[in-house]
């Protein structure tokens, strides 16, 4: 397997940070889906939008030991129903960034979220998010 210096590790999610942070048209966001995840980058069809959740700007608290600590993400509406299967991460100016799988807590997914199911009109927030560098 192969492994990383720490120093290389948080080089590495610093550069997430940045291209997070990138743009200056609005929020930077993560979209979560219902339905199959595309290529990485490529057109969404097949999948449904359930909330739009939007970075603080700059998106990091800490990065440090190959740690990305996301500050909180704000609360917004979840806008349709679903089991959310996977999101996307974009910039300020709407350029992908990554996707990610979404699942509920326990699932091993990038992203856990308290709720096997999302429903319209509810409120989805993300208090707390780390990404770690192998």
């Amino acid at each position: 397997m192969l492994t990383f210096s720490d120093p290389l590790r948080t080089s590495r999610v610093q550069l997430l940070a940045t291209a997070i942070d990138a743009g200056s048209a609005g929020p930077a966001t993560l979209k979560i889906y219902a339905g199959i995840r595309p290529a990485p980058g490529a057109a969404i069809t097949g999948s449904a939008l359930l909330a739009t959740l939007q970075f603080a700007h700059p998106c990091a608290q800490t990065v440090t030991g190959g740690m990305l600590t996301l500050k909180p993400l704000a609360e917004q509406l979840v806008t349709g129903n679903g089991i959310p299967s996977w999101g996307r991460i974009s910039d300020r100016d709407g350029s992908f960034v990554a996707d990610l799988d979404v699942g509920p807590p326990g699932s091993g997914a990038d992203i856990e979220i308290p709720a096997d199911e999302l429903f319209a009109g509810a409120m989805l927030r993300i208090n707390s998010a780390t990404i770690t560098e192998p």
